[in-house]
């Protein structure tokens, strides 16, 4: 996903033993089967190995056909479950699913996407990703990054509330931000060593138990229970791993004029992009309009969560809130903003945009906590 990373012990060549004695499991864990990023594994015990597949319903959603402007804040959403299964998801479309998660406690299982790339964003709090590749910490700002298929737990050491995204297709890196080596280019928004990735853990090595995985597919559940330890790796090498990246390290592009959306792209996909308005100084024109301009999303949804910040181009607006303007439908500064916006020298807001080239749908979630008339905001 970003470059290349070893840790712990590999043997000297692909596909060999170190000791034939213990011969550890290679596995391979990659995208497009063996044509895409891949990093190689090396286990103790059979990563294969279980002991009971059960399967479980998934709750699905509808799809609510009704087009206009929407506005939620998710602040008054109360604690609820884990992590894993206190996702509120909110907005959705046969790629992704967009919401929020406000976990009060800790899981005593283990759990894997098998069909989305995992996308969070810390609104607050701290703790750790324990996965098999390592442990990776984290904290207010940070984007984390879980690649499908890869296994995980959650350690929450502060109150932790997360925004997340869930796609199907890979999120990754723009193209545009990489030189032809893969390396980022200079000018780019954040650089390599921004990136934080996962550290090396020993392997469990407490012979038989019970362990319990939960595996994500598009339409259920399905939990399996192990006799191994599921963090028994001893070394691993490749690109493809989970990592985080705060947005604090990050150098926000701005101009003379008035900037569009794509320069705060973060991530990309097929489908959509994720970006990034963060604290920097305005436009440096004598006469420039601060404030987003009037424009029509043609092609797009729209999204905005919003973490922290004066947000001056909306009313109404809390930490917590999300914003949804559909494609099809002009929209920009409320009565009253453009105005108040004129000689303003900086914004110091938070907020993560994932625009989306394909229609996005409600939950019923959404539509019994939403503001109902956010839609009319734009009526003197």
């Amino acid at each position: 996903m970003v470059f290349y990373i070893k840790r712990g012990k590999v043997p000297e060549f692909r596909h060999t033993y170190i000791d034939k004695d213990n011969l550890l499991k290679e596995e391979l864990f990659g995208f497009d089967a063996f044509d895409s990023e891949y990093s190689l594994l090396y286990h103790l015990y059979d990563p294969a190995e279980l002991e009971v597949v059960q399967k479980e319903p998934k709750k699905l959603y509808g799809k609510i056909d009704e087009t206009k402007h929407r506005h939620v804040k998710t602040g008054k959403f109360k604690k609820y479950s884990d992590f894993f299964y206190g996702r509120k998801t909110l907005f959705f479309n046969d790629i992704l699913s967009i919401g929020i998660i406000n976990p009060e406690s800790n899981s005593d299982y283990y759990f894997r996407n098998a069909v989305c790339d995992e996308l969070f964003f810390v609104h607050y709090g701290s703790g750790e990703i324990l996965s098999i590749f390592g442990k990776n910490n984290y904290k207010k700002g940070d984007f984390i990054y879980i690649p499908k298929g890869t296994t995980y737990k959650i350690n929450i050491k502060e109150e932790s509330y997360f925004f997340f995204v869930t796609s199907l297709d890979h999120i990754k890196i723009p193209e545009r931000y990489l030189n032809k080596y893969g390396q980022l280019k200079e000018g780019t928004p954040y650089y390599d060593r921004d990136f934080n990735v996962p550290e090396f853990m020993e392997p469990e090595e407490s012979g038989k138990s019970d362990y319990s995985i939960k595996i994500n597919y598009m339409n259920c559940y399905m939990n399996i229970k192990r006799n191994y330890p599921v963090f028994d790796v001893v070394g691993w090498d490749g690109y493809l791993y989970p990592f985080t990246l705060n947005v604090n390290k990050m150098a926000p592009i701005v101009g003379k004029l008035h900037m569009p959306p794509p320069v705060h792209q973060t991530f990309e996909s097929k489908t959509f992009m994720v970006g990034s308005f963060l604290p920097r100084p305005f436009d440096f024109n004598d006469k420039s309009i601060p404030i987003p301009y009037y424009h029509n999303n043609i092609d797009s949804d729209e999204l905005i969560f919003y973490s922290s910040g004066n947000f001056m181009s909306r009313k109404g607006i809390e930490p917590g809130s999300i914003t949804l303007h559909v494609h099809g439908m002009i929209h920009g500064p409320q009565p009253g903003l453009m105005e108040n916006s004129i000689g303003k020298k900086s914004t110091d807001e938070v907020a993560i945009m994932v625009e989306t080239y394909k229609r996005l749908y409600v939950t019923n979630t959404m539509l019994n906590n939403e503001e109902k008339d956010y839609y009319l905001s734009w009526k003197e």
